[in-house]
């Protein structure tokens, strides 16, 4: 017997998965956005399994508070 339901980690790699599909389409000034976009989540997919369940929106959710710390860094001028 194995598991029915997939993982919060498998969820948002095969959301990240269909997004690199999606990149492979972008024009390359577009692929190097999308690439940083991708990193955003991996950086929070460890809060993200642990606090929510919904993948799509630990997804976003992550790249939300990696855009914002980017934006209060350009306020602060410390980028």
């Amino acid at each position: 017997m194995g598991r029915n339901v997939s993982s919060m980690r498998e969820e948002i790699n095969r959301i990240l998965e269909r997004w690199k599909s999606y990149e492979r389409a972008m024009k390359e000034s577009d692929k190097i956005a999308m690439e940083k976009i991708i990193e955003k989540v991996k950086r929070h997919s460890g809060e993200a399994m642990y606090a929510l369940d919904d993948p799509l929106e630990a997804v976003i959710l992550s790249i939300l508070v990696e855009m914002q710390k980017e934006i209060e860094a350009i306020k602060n001028g410390t980028n």
